[in-house]
């Protein structure tokens, strides 16, 4: 896994609200190497508009001109649109870092994917897995053997409990609960306060304790 110093620029993909979470836990995570940090790149030019943030964005992903030396921190927060996103910019020759806070506990038997990000406080043991560009947000823990999919994203302190499943593209809202052994299909989604104790399918919604699972195009207006 390459580190911040092997780049000369470091650009963070997305500018909002956990866009400029991650400029906060990177120049944590890399207090040498924070002045590589060159700024945000979002297609919404305003979108740091009243916010005191102290690097401004300077383009838009879709259009921006990488450069040899260039790494990128993918900072947005729907899985949808981080695959979107990370994959139009693989297409153009992008390298992303990952970001383990230092406050993260990661245990050597765990492997993490490209470009995923650990926020504080998030737990990984003993031989989970994680996929490509996944988030696992403050206080989000993951027990033994379990495997988080590639752009998966776990909000703030939701878990999986010991080889459970969360499978590419799913969302866990805050304090979602996955129990022991159970799977969440591809492009799912877990509500806050959900927990969820039996397997559910891709593109379902889960809600309540003990979680129902319907499909999710039953929710959409």
């Amino acid at each position: 896994m390459r580190s911040p110093a092997d780049f000369r620029r470091i650009l963070i993909i997305g500018a909002g609200g956990f866009g400029r979470e991650v400029l906060h836990w990177a120049t944590a995570a890399w207090p040498s190497d924070a002045k590589r940090i060159a700024g945000f790149l979002s297609a919404d030019s305003g979108r740091l508009n009243g916010h005191a943030t102290p690097l401004a964005i300077i383009g838009d992903p879709e259009t921006f001109e990488l450069e040899p030396g260039d790494a990128c921190l993918l900072a947005i927060g729907i899985p949808g649109v981080r695959r979107q996103v990370a994959e139009s910019l693989l297409a153009r020759g992008a390298e992303f870092l990952s970001l383990i806070h230092p406050t993260a506990i990661v245990a050597p038997t765990a492997e993490i994917g490209a470009g995923s990000i650990l926020c504080p406080y998030a737990i990984v043991s003993d031989a989970c897995r994680l996929g490509r560009f996944v988030i696992m947000n403050y206080h989000s823990s993951l027990g033994h053997d379990a495997t988080a999919g590639d752009y998966a994203v776990l909000s703030p302190y939701a878990t999986l409990g010991g080889n459970a499943t969360v499978e590419t593209d799913v969302f866990l809202g805050l304090h979602a609960a996955i129990g022991p052994g159970s799977t969440v299909g591809p492009r799912s989604k877990v509500s806050s306060n959900s927990c969820l104790l039996a397997d559910a399918p891709a593109d379902s919604l889960t809600f309540g304790v003990p979680g129902r699972v319907v499909p999710r195009y039953e929710c959409q207006p």
